[in-house]
C-alpha cells in the first residue's frame, strides 16, 4: 500500500482551510481507518476536537488514511481507538494528523488558526490516558464531591470561601474526612498528576472549548464537575490534596473563565502564568499561547508562528516587545532557571522552558505577575535602552542599596521528604524553618532594623507582608510553623528503615503532644501567601535587613532598587556590568523607602 501524502492548502490570506479527520467505524483491535479532507473552518460540518498528550514521537504505528498508509504516534492510535464508534463515522480534529508536521510553513499557518478550530468544535474531548492507578475510583469520588458541591452551591454557598467552619459544609463534605475515604481520595489525587495537565497546548484547547469532557480509560466526567471537585478538595484540604499540583488545574480554569468573559491579558501575563506548562518544541511556549493575548499584540512580528526561527532569538525578541509595551519592569521578576540546560540567553531575558512553579512575590501560585502590588521605586516609570553589539544588553537606571551577607537553604519542594502522615500534614516550609531562623538571627537580636520585634519582621517576610491577617494572628501562624518544625527536626533523627505505618504513628503522636489543646490549622489567607516561598531562600543583608530572595541569590550579591521596578532586584557583578539573579522581598523597603531617583545611575544587565 502506498504512503499517504498531504495535499497542501491554499496560501492566499483569505484561505481558512483545515483538515477534518473522519474516523471510520470499528472496534477493539480492528485496524484504524480514516479519511482526511480539507474543509473551511467557518462552514465545516460538526466535528469534535481532541486534546491529548502526543507521547513518544518515535513510537509509531500505521493506520489507513484515504486508502493509503499513514504513520501516527502509538499514543494517538490509543486515543482514536477509544473514540471510534463501532457503527458510525465520527468527525474529529487531532493536530498530529490534521496538520502536516513535516511542513514548517503549514505548521505556522495552522497554529494561527487553532483559535478558530477549537472554538468552533462542537466539543473538546480531553483524553488523560488509559485506566491505571485506580483512575476509575478517582473519577468516581470526584463525581461524588462534585455532587456535594452542587448541593452546597444551591444552598447559597461559594466554593471560593468554603470551610469546615460551616455546618452545611460538615454535613455535605464531612464524610470525605473519614479515613475510610483515604484510598478513594488518593486515587483522585493521582488524576491531577496526569501529564495532560502539564502541557502548554491544552491551555487554549480548553479555554476555547464551548464544552469539554474529560476521559480517563472508560470513565468520564465533565470539566465543570472535575473543576468543582478539585476546588473543594483543595480549599477543604482533603486527604492528599496537593496545592502545588492543583495550581496547574486552577490556571487552566482561569484561562477558560477569562476567555468566556472576554478578559484578555498582556503577553507577559499569559507567558508567565502558563510558564509551568511544558512543550516538546520550546518555541511553542510562545506560539501555543498566542490566541489568549490582547489583540493589539497579534500583529507583532516576533509573535507570528515561525518554526524557522531559533529559540534564543525568539525569546529575546519577545522580551524586547514586552518591555516596549510595559509601564513597569515586571519582566525581570520572571523566575530564573535553577538547574539543567536551556537556551543561551541574556540574564534579563526569561527562559520560558523553565517550568518550575514559583509564585510572584506576595501572590498565589496561579496569580498574574502584573498583580504585584509593591512600590519599591515609588511611582517611577522604566527608563531603559538596549545596547551591545547585538543589542541584547539591557540598560536601566537604579542603585545598589545593600549587599547580601548570608543566605538560607533553598525551599525546593521536589527535594522534600513526604509531608503527609495519615491525617497530619506538615507545612513544606517547616523543613527549612530552623535554617531560615538562624539566618535571620531570631535568637541573637530582639529588634529589627526598622524597630519592630524581629519575630514579627520574620513572619511578615515569610508572608511577604501580603496577608490581611493581624499581627496577633501572624504570631499564632509562626507558632504553628515552629511546632511543626519540631516534628521535621525529629524526623531527621529517626532511622530510615522505619516502615511507613510506624512513621505515621510517631508523627501523629508527636503532633498530638505539641498541639495538645492548641489550634494546628493555619488560616487560608496565610497559607495561600506561603506560595511565594517555593524556590526561594531567606537572606540577611549587611545592614541587617531580612529578605526573601531567588534560589540563585548568594552572599555578596547586591540588592538593587531600579527605576520602574516594583520589587528590588538581586544583581551579581560581572566586571562593570551585572547579571540578574532574580527579584526579592526586603522587609522595610517595599514601599519606596530606599528609592531616590537623584541617586540612580546607568546599570547594564547582560
Amino acid at each position: 500500500m502506498d504512503s499517504y501524502c498531504y495535499v497542501p492548502f491554499g496560501i492566499e490570506p483569505e484561505c481558512n482551510q483545515f483538515r477534518i479527520l473522519t474516523l471510520l467505524p470499528g472496534s477493539g483491535e480492528q485496524p484504524l481507518e480514516c479519511i482526511l479532507e480539507h474543509g473551511d473552518i467557518g462552514k465545516s460540518p460538526p466535528y469534535e476536537a481532541i486534546s491529548y498528550v502526543w507521547g513518544d514521537p518515535e513510537d509509531k504505528v500505521e493506520i489507513t488514511c484515504n486508502g493509503k498508509t499513514l504513520a501516527i504516534t502509538a499514543g494517538l492510535a490509543v486515543v482514536l481507538r477509544h473514540f471510534r464508534s463501532p457503527s458510525e463515522r465520527r468527525s474529529l480534529w487531532a493536530d498530529a494528523v490534521c496538520i502536516n508536521q513535516d511542513d514548517n510553513e503549514e505548521r505556522g499557518r495552522q497554529v494561527r488558526r487553532m483559535k478558530d478550530i477549537y472554538s468552533k468544535a462542537s466539543q473538546v474531548l480531553i483524553w488523560l490516558g488509559k485506566e491505571e492507578d485506580d483512575s476509575n475510583i478517582g473519577l468516581a469520588v470526584a463525581s461524588d464531591i462534585a455532587h456535594a458541591c452542587h448541593q452546597y452551591i444551591s444552598n447559597g454557598g461559594s466554593l471560593q470561601t468554603i470551610s469546615f467552619n460551616e455546618e452545611s459544609t460538615q454535613k455535605l463534605f464531612g464524610k470525605f474526612r473519614d479515613s475510610s475515604e483515604f484510598p478513594r481520595l488518593s486515587a483522585f489525587a493521582k488524576i491531577v498528576r496526569r501529564l495532560w495537565f502539564t502541557r502548554v497546548w491544552v491551555v487554549q484547547e480548553l479555554a476555547l472549548a464551548t464544552q469539554a469532557t474529560v476521559f480517563c480509560g472508560n470513565s468520564s466526567i465533565s470539566w465543570t464537575d472535575l473543576m468543582a471537585a478539585i476546588t473543594a478538595q483543595d480549599h477543604l484540604n482533603l486527604w492528599l490534596s496537593d496545592h502545588e499540583r492543583n495550581a496547574y488545574v486552577f490556571i487552566l480554569e482561569r484561562a477558560r473563565q477569562e476567555w468566556s468573559t472576554g478578559v484578555r491579558r498582556s503577553l507577559l501575563s499569559v507567558l508567565f502564568r502558563y510558564r509551568i506548562l511544558d512543550a516538546s518544541d520550546p518555541r511553542d511556549k510562545i506560539f501555543g499561547l498566542n490566541a489568549l493575548t490582547k489583540s493589539e499584540l497579534l500583529g507583532v512580528e516576533a509573535l507570528q508562528p515561525n518554526y524557522d526561527v531559533d529559540t534564543t532569538k525568539l525569546y529575546t525578541d519577545v522580551a524586547k516587545e514586552i518591555l516596549k509595551h510595559s509601564s513597569d519592569l515586571n519582566l525581570l521578576s520572571v523566575p530564573r532557571r535553577l538547574e539543567g540546560l536551556g537556551p543561551t540567553l541574556p540574564s534579563w531575558v526569561p527562559d520560558w522552558t523553565n517550568t518550575r512553579l514559583t509564585a510572584p512575590l506576595g501572590l498565589a501560585n496561579y496569580s498574574d505577575i502584573n498583580e504585584i502590588a509593591f512600590t519599591t521605586s515609588g511611582s517611577s516609570r522604566p527608563d531603559f535602552e538596549f545596547g551591545g553589539a547585538d543589542l541584547t544588553s539591557l540598560g536601566v537606571r537604579g542603585r545598589c542599596m545593600d549587599r547580601i551577607a548570608a543566605v538560607g537553604t533553598v525551599l525546593r519542594l521536589d527535594h522534600l521528604p513526604r509531608t503527609d502522615y495519615h491525617g497530619v500534614r506538615l507545612p513544606k516550609c517547616t523543613f527549612v524553618l530552623d535554617n531560615w531562623s538562624r539566618v535571620a538571627e531570631l535568637r541573637k537580636r530582639e529588634l529589627y532594623v526598622a524597630g519592630e520585634p524581629i519575630r514579627d519582621a520574620f513572619i511578615q517576610t515569610l508572608a511577604t507582608e501580603s496577608t490581611h491577617e493581624t499581627i496577633e494572628i501572624l504570631r499564632q501562624q509562626l507558632d504553628i510553623l515552629e511546632r511543626n518544625a519540631t516534628i521535621t527536626r525529629w524526623l531527621r533523627f529517626l532511622p530510615r528503615f522505619l516502615p511507613d505505618w510506624l512513621l505515621d504513628k510517631v508523627v501523629c503522636l508527636g503532633h498530638a503532644v505539641l498541639f495538645y489543646r492548641r489550634n494546628d490549622q493555619m488560616t487560608l489567607d496565610f497559607r495561600i501567601h506561603l506560595s511565594s516561598l517555593a524556590d526561594r531562600r531567606v537572606f540577611r543583608t549587611d545592614k541587617g535587613y531580612i529578605g526573601l530572595g531567588s534560589a540563585l541569590a548568594e552572599a555578596g550579591d547586591e540588592i538593587a532598587v531600579i527605576k520602574g521596578a516594583k520589587v528590588p532586584l538581586i544583581l551579581r557583578a560581572t566586571g562593570s556590568q551585572w547579571a540578574l539573579q532574580g527579584d526579592c522581598f526586603v522587609k522595610g523597603i517595599m514601599r519606596g523607602e530606599a528609592y531616590d531617583e537623584d541617586e540612580c545611575y546607568q546599570m547594564w544587565i547582560v
